[in-house]
């Protein structure tokens, strides 16, 4: 039995060299991301873990069974880049790692808001590029209980993010397309998206990327939100357009937005040991106002959800390789 591991971060080495330890398995890490001229490395291994959020395309799963590979385990959740019937076609099972840590990006959701709710980027903008700090009446910020909080998606991480804002405060609404049979009274579904644009301060996003959510947050939907909304992404990148995301907040349609997810993320942005600097002008934009907090998708990033996504993705690869059918199976 041997598996290679693709994508490795730094973080991660430690956590993979004791499962196969611990396992008395064969796992040889690769920092290369997985695509049709590095699968050639796969040669000789029983299964495949890898992180990324770039295709896994036909012509990789076609490689796949070139080299008699029928394992393939992810150490993420979102599946929206992957050609499932390709990888049906040539007899590649996968599974993902569904919740290695809701708490971690729903944390982060959270900080964002309180992050922009407060202005903390005016005021750095104002140390960092006037080189003054002082105080100043532009700054006043808005306390969570004092909003309303639309969550869309609420799945472990959604449920996580309403838990955090309930303990600030705040009255929290949700749009689910499968709502939950019962909400404990912690929060109120309401029937259409609509409500949720309309009826926001701070919108949270927590649903998987799907063909019919693509660019859901556009011009149309900014210009119905309040002129004070808060827009938060730690879910995908395609859910928003980011140049109506940039017009939005440039124009004064809504107030601030926290991006941990991006369109047409690259390759470097999940390689740890990457150098390039950003070239995305669209990035570039973001990262320079005040009223917009980015991150590299790394919500997710706490020990528990690194170790939590190595130790599944394995277990699942062991499981699969040994004749069972593990319970995180998609597709």
């Amino acid at each position: 039995m041997r598996f290679i591991v693709y994508n490795v971060r730094d973080d991660e080495i430690p956590f993979i060299e004791k499962w196969g330890k611990d396992h008395q398995v064969d796992v040889t890490s690769t920092t290369t991301t997985l695509n049709t001229e590095t699968i050639s490395e796969a040669q000789g291994f029983d299964g495949i873990s890898c992180l990324q959020t770039i295709p896994y395309s036909r012509e990789l799963f076609d490689s796949f069974h070139q080299l008699g590979i029928k394992y393939l385990a992810l150490r993420n959740v979102g599946i929206d880049n992957i050609d499932m019937q390709a990888a049906k076609d040539n007899g590649v099972l996968i599974t993902n790692v569904p919740a290695y840590s809701p708490e971690s990006i729903a944390e982060v959701a959270v900080m964002m808001a309180l992050y922009l709710s407060r202005k903390v980027g005016y005021m750095r903008q104002q140390l960092q590029d006037k080189h003054e700090f002082h105080f100043s009446s532009e700054f006043m910020g808005r306390l969570i209980s004092e909003q309303t909080v639309g969550v869309i998606g609420t799945g472990r991480i959604g449920r996580h993010a309403i838990q955090l804002f309930r303990g600030l405060g705040a009255k929290v609404i949700a749009y689910d397309k499968y709502p939950l049979k019962s909400t404990n009274g912690e929060f109120e579904y309401v029937d259409h998206l609509e409500d949720i644009f309309g009826q926001s301060d701070i919108i949270s996003l927590h649903m998987p990327a799907t063909q019919d959510n693509f660019h859901l947050f556009n011009h149309e939907v900014f210009e119905a939100m309040k002129d004070n909304a808060i827009l938060i992404n730690t879910a995908r990148g395609s859910i928003v357009n980011t140049g109506d995301l940039i017009f939005a907040l440039e124009s004064g349609e809504i107030a601030a937005a926290g991006v941990d997810t991006l369109e047409n993320e690259s390759a470097d942005l999940q390689d740890s040991r990457s150098t390039k600097k950003i070239t995305d002008s669209d990035l570039i934009k973001l990262s320079m106002m005040p009223n917009v907090i980015l991150t590299p998708h790394s919500a997710f990033h706490t020990t528990e959800s690194v170790k939590n996504m190595v130790t599944i993705s394995l277990n699942n690869l062991k499981v699969m390789f040994t004749g069972g059918r593990p319970k995180d199976i998609v597709g």
